[in-house]
């Protein structure tokens, strides 16, 4: 009776089209060195043993999210051959998995890998997806990052640039602390999310401003209480969160080749969503359905036994409580089926069918129940001397 969506997977983070890899980056100038406690390689095959360990052995959140961004770009190296393969990652589980196993990635494999870790350590965290600016304009592909909330305030980690640079096709690792733990609108001028709430920001500028440079915009636009909205959004389902990120996107703008990618790709992730939304709702009530059959079927069994007991003029003997109790549950039991199965609300043709034929027999064996129940009724207040004479039918 259940329905299946062939080929379609629920993902904790999907790809979009968009191959995604580091910027070119020019030479930097030398910022002091950082103090941070070094992870020991013993724990860090997998996330919460690495997440156990910063909990124990860092002072606090901005110690661990510092010594896991150091990590990173020791050990993980940029992911060169996969760099235009968006399928390669097939959810965010796999992204993990695969860049603990290889100690490769991509941007999602460094995004995911960081934020899980985070979250595992008690620190608010989600990977970010956007665009890159390069001198003020688009790059040729989009990017994944991290927004994590060390305190009470929102901040911006990208784990991927921070390790390195790809040249050529060759990847260089450096790592380079410019940018751990960025203000939202100081990164906005190289990171640009897709989704303006990712901003974090109570005047989030529009696509087309961040186009045109005009860095101060959006204080003409009603404030945009972002706290509220993200509390809101993370509250809300795969399929909710999808359609509001679109809403959102296409209200700020779309002005240029990766914000319409982007937006595509929601399109389709939100016909993925909305049929498998559907497929479970059919599949629940299904499931209701043949617990309603279920049901009726048990009450079957129990009224053939009953049946039976009957032909054999109630022997062996049972109290009369026993028999009228036996009756009285079957009535019972027929009311909760007829009350599961008037409570549902079926769509599906085929799902409303056999859910009509369980009431339908349902409500015949009601009625069979009922007289039986006035037999029992009149059997015990028969003298037990006449009650034998009730189990024959006499006809004129």
């Amino acid at each position: 009776m259940k329905k299946l969506l062939c080929g379609v997977a629920g993902c904790l983070f999907l790809l979009s089209a968009s191959a995604q890899q580091p910027v070119k980056k020019p030479a930097v100038t030398p910022v002091p060195a950082v103090n941070y406690t070094a992870i020991p390689d013993s724990v860090t095959g997998s996330s919460a043993s690495m997440a156990a360990w910063l909990v124990s052995h860092c002072e606090n959140k901005t110690a661990m999210l510092r010594s896991l961004y150091a990590w990173m770009s020791s050990h993980i190296n940029y992911d060169v051959v996969n760099t235009f393969q968006p399928g390669y990652y097939k959810d965010t589980a796999d992204a993990i998995s695969k860049t603990l196993q290889t100690r490769t990635a991509v941007c999602e494999g460094y995004a995911s890998l960081y934020v899980d870790v985070a979250r595992r350590a008690g620190i608010p965290a989600m990977v970010v997806t956007g665009y890159p600016l390069v001198n003020g304009r688009p790059d040729n592909a989009s990017h994944a990052w991290v927004a994590v909330q060390p305190d009470s305030e929102w901040k911006m980690i990208d784990p991927t640039w921070g390790s390195g640079s790809v040249n050529n096709n060759k990847y260089t690792p450096r790592l380079t602390w410019r940018h751990f733990l960025v203000e939202p609108h100081e990164y906005l001028k190289t990171h640009v999310p897709f989704d303006p709430l990712f901003q974090f920001s109570e005047y989030p500028l529009r696509h087309d401003e961040i186009r045109d440079g005009k860095w101060s915009g959006g204080t003409d636009q009603p404030v945009f209480v972002f706290r509220d909205t993200l509390a809101a959004f993370n509250k809300m389902s795969a399929l909710a969160k999808s359609e509001n990120m679109a809403a959102r996107i296409g209200r700020f703008g779309v002005t240029n080749q990766l914000i319409s990618a982007e937006l595509t790709f929601l399109t389709n992730q939100l016909t993925v969503e909305r049929q498998n939304a559907s497929i479970m709702e059919q599949n629940r009530v299904a499931d209701q359905i043949n617990e309603c059959s279920r049901l009726y079927n048990r009450l079957t069994n129990i009224f053939n036994d009953y049946v039976n007991f009957r032909n054999k003029q109630f022997t062996p003997a049972r109290p009369d409580q026993e028999i009228r109790e036996w009756v009285d549950g079957m009535s019972r039991q027929s009311d909760e089926v007829e009350k599961k199965a008037r409570q549902l609300t079926v769509k599906d043709p085929g799902n409303r069918r056999v859910l009509r034929e369980v009431l339908e027999a349902n409500t015949q064996l009601k009625q069979r129940i009922t007289d039986e129940q006035a037999f029992v009724a009149k059997y015990i207040k028969t003298g037990k001397m006449f009650r034998k004479s009730l189990f024959y039918k006499v006809g004129f």
